[in-house]
Formats: C-alpha cells, sequence, structure tokens
C-alpha cells in the first residue's frame, strides 16, 4: 500500500516511551537504555540528576565556572562509561563519585596555585549561598567555617561538606570518596576537631 505511514523504529519506540514517562523512569530503565546510546535516555539522566550535583559541586568548589566544567566532564565520563556500573539503581551515587572526584582534583590544584602565589578565583562563598534572611552573627559563622574548610585537605572538606552541608548518608558520602566507611568516618573526624577544636 503506497500510502502506508512508515512503523517507527525500536529506537523511536524506546525514545517515545521514555518522553511519555519522563518524570517517573527509574534510573535503572534510563541507564539500560542509554547504554544502547539512547539519547533521549541519556537526556532525562542529565536533566534529573544535573541541577542537584551543580549545587554540591559549586558549594565544594566556592566557583560556578569550575563547578559547571566538573559536572559537565562528570556526565562525559559517566556515558562514556556506562557499561563500569554493576547496579543501574545506583547511577545516582556513581555519577556523584565521579563528580567527587573531579572536585578533589580541582581543589587540589587551587591550593597549589594559592601557594605559589596565584590565588584561586572563587566567585561564590558559603556566605553568600546563604538564605537572605539570616542574621549577621550566622553570615560570620558561615564565613568562618567557609576560611577553615579551605585550609583542610581536600578529601577530609569534601567527606565533611557532603555528610554535614549536603545531608548525604555517611554511606553515601563514603561511597562518594570511594573510601570504606572508617577511612571516611576518620577523614570527616579529622575536619570536625579542625572546625570545631575542643576548649582547652
Amino acid at each position: 500500500m503506497a500510502n502506508a505511514k512508515p512503523q517507527p523504529t525500536s529506537s523511536d519506540a524506546r525514545e517515545a516511551d521514555v518522553a511519555q514517562l519522563r518524570s517517573g523512569v527509574p534510573d535503572a530503565v534510563l541507564v539500560e537504555r542509554a547504554r544502547e546510546h539512547d539519547r533521549g535516555a541519556e537526556s532525562l539522566l542529565y536533566r534529573r540528576h544535573a541541577g542537584a550535583l551543580l549545587a554540591i559541586a559549586g558549594r565544594l568548589l566556592r566557583n560556578s565556572h569550575h563547578a559547571e566544567d566538573a559536572v559537565q566532564d562528570a556526565f562525559v565520563r559517566a556515558f562514556e562509561r556506562l557499561h563500569q556500573l554493576k547496579d543501574p539503581a545506583m547511577f545516582r551515587s556513581w555519577l556523584l563519585s565521579i563528580v567527587v572526584s573531579l572536585v578533589k582534583k580541582r581543589l587540589r590544584r587551587q591550593r597549589l596555585l594559592t601557594w605559589v602565589g596565584l590565588e584561586a578565583l572563587t566567585d561564590v562563598t558559603l556566605e553568600q549561598q546563604a538564605h537572605s534572611h539570616l542574621d549577621v552573627e550566622a553570615r560570620n559563622e558561615l564565613k568562618a567555617l567557609d576560611a577553615k574548610l579551605k585550609t583542610l585537605p581536600p578529601a577530609h572538606a569534601v567527606a565533611w561538606s557532603l555528610r554535614y552541608i549536603e545531608g548525604e548518608k555517611l554511606e553515601d558520602v563514603a561511597a562518594a570518596m570511594k573510601k570504606s566507611l572508617a577511612t571516611t568516618k576518620r577523614y570527616i573526624a579529622a575536619a570536625e576537631r579542625h572546625i570545631s577544636p575542643e576548649p582547652p
């Protein structure tokens, strides 16, 4: 029949299915489709997780441009290495670990630049990210916290920030840091001692 409409391919059907279930498709399903180079699934994964990861990276790096670069690089790496993800349902945790790895590298570089006298540029502080209704005392505390976090080893600062600023579970912080639970607890405890030292 000359006027018959062309039938959609299986790839077209999958993308249409994803579009219809935009808000409810589990990560595991999207990951499986992204492994088959389904651009629609990749796009949904990006839109679902990019905003939260950008906020986390921004607070850790204190620089919106560096945060954007880190998150973009993390998604590129993730989509290139999806076959390495054993449990597709753990996509968010796995992606966070990639972001954290990139953030730690950038923090080490920023510290090196500062050490050699090339002050790393920052455009966002914890104080600036705070709600506008915070009083002066609370803002001063954030300013002091910011200064202390910058003097910590990057791994300690990231672990403490993920736990207490971002509110991540301890197990998720360990997974993101790619460290054991014991090592992660040690990092957080060391950071805590530095941030809130015991009175003499």
